[in-house]
């Protein structure tokens, strides 16, 4: 999927000739004659001009229309914020599902343990023109188990055995294929500002592992080892 690309800046509102708000232009005069949207009574304190968006979607070239965001602020420079939307389209990694036994097969009736990784990531956007750092971490987790039972929502990862700290017992014979969802919470920091934000909202990321099959197997005495050529009969 191509990741969206935004970008941000401040300038003063005019309206145009059809009665829409639009940035001024770079010299800070509106083309269209009509007077600018007044500033804000700061109280003397310092007026940052309202923050405009636009986005683009490559492999496309063009922007979208730019969209006034807020109406300015008082109180000098404002740290740009990361909201939830752009937090999700970040290009998060997709925590893969793990299992034990990892062969193909199950047993019925038996522990099946599943896990995933809970590394955080790094990742680096930009808003307003300044470089933001995010560290996204796995939160919680949803397993679907593929039988139709209830999915479980855990804020635990699980672990490779001897744990046994998330797993399922499957009941029924057949094919089957787990199914994970991912919750990342998410914290930045903009450059040049020490301050780490969280941001208000989560990101989710699914993925589906392979498909295995629940067996059942049972153990009986045999007259020879089952690799013997022939097979005995009993094997």
């Amino acid at each position: 999927m191509p990741t969206t690309i935004w970008s941000y800046m401040n300038a003063m509102a005019c309206m145009d000739a059809p009665g829409h708000w639009v940035p001024a232009g770079g010299d800070g005069v509106c083309v269209s004659g009509v007077p600018q949207a007044p500033a804000l009574d700061c109280a003397g304190e310092e007026w940052v001009e309202p923050r405009w968006r636009r986005y683009q979607v490559p492999p496309a070239t063009d922007w979208s229309a730019w969209v006034q965001v807020d109406y300015g602020s008082c109180g000098g420079e404002v740290v740009p914020v990361l909201t939830a939307e752009e937090f999700r389209r970040l290009p998060l990694p997709v925590p893969a599902v793990h299992m034990q036994p990892d062969t193909g097969w199950v047993l019925v009736n038996k522990e099946t343990i599943v896990y995933t990784d809970p590394a955080p990531v790094t990742l680096t956007t930009q808003l307003l023109g300044r470089n933001v750092t995010v560290e996204a971490t796995p939160s919680r987790y949803t397993y679907g188990w593929g039988d139709g039972s209830d999915p479980e929502r855990t804020s635990d990862p699980g672990a490779p055995y001897p744990a046994f700290d998330v797993f399922h017992i499957y009941e029924e014979l057949g094919e089957v294929a787990i199914t994970i969802t991912t919750e990342w919470s998410g914290r930045y920091q903009v450059e040049g500002d020490p301050q780490w934000r969280d941001v208000t909202g989560t990101a989710t990321t699914t993925a589906t592992g392979p498909v295995f099959e629940v067996q059942e197997r049972r153990s009986h005495l045999v007259s020879g080892l089952c690799t013997d050529d022939p097979k005995p009969v009993d094997c």
